[in-house]
């Protein structure tokens, strides 16, 4: 099965995967990330965003499901989160609405490459890290969260992916996950 795990920024996205693959050591993911990506290219994200770094982190996100032919794969990020930040850099201005729409088609199209999506929603229990790639302004994190929200609501009636909202303490979101994939 091949699923993505998304959501905004510092809600334990990474954390959950690496629990994932010790539950599930059948599983891959790929190796290297979009933060790699970031990092290697000097990009902005997050509030900084801006057309170049968004279409740079959709184009890698884009290529990695699509060329991953491993039967079990997790992929830490999907086209779905850089259309929510593509959207809200639209909104700041530092993004055109063309880039929007043509990654909203890509976004689309990526979910024949994926079984299923794990949305994490933020969460008061995650600790905020301050490491350079990840923004800790809680309001951005929230306009992130509904944007988030308002896009899966979209696209569950527009695309036959599942998707599933995986919440709670780490031990709670892996015996979820567990349930939906099964038993290691």
């Amino acid at each position: 099965m091949k699923i993505a795990i998304v959501g905004p920024q510092n809600t334990g996205k990474s954390t959950f995967l690496a629990d994932l693959l010790k539950v599930y050591p059948g599983y891959t993911t790929p190796t290297e990330t979009y933060r790699d990506l970031v990092i290697r290219k000097g990009l902005h994200i997050n509030q900084e965003t801006g057309e170049e770094s968004q279409r740079a982190i959709r184009d890698f996100l884009f290529d990695q499901a699509k060329e991953n032919t491993s039967a079990d794969v997790f992929f830490d990020r999907s086209v779905i989160d850089n259309y929510v930040y593509t959207a809200l850099a639209v909104e700041r201005g530092t993004a055109s609405a063309a880039l929007r729409d043509e990654t909203y088609t890509m976004m689309l199209d990526s979910f024949g490459s994926l079984d299923r999506l794990f949305f994490i929603p933020t969460a008061v229990s995650v600790v905020l890290h301050n490491d350079l790639l990840r923004d800790i302004d809680t309001g951005f994190i929230d306009v992130t969260n509904r944007m988030f929200i308002a896009t899966l609501l979209d696209v569950v009636r527009k695309s036959p992916i599942a998707v599933d909202v995986i919440s709670g303490k780490r031990e709670e979101r892996v015996a979820l996950a567990q349930r939906i994939i099964g038993h290691s």
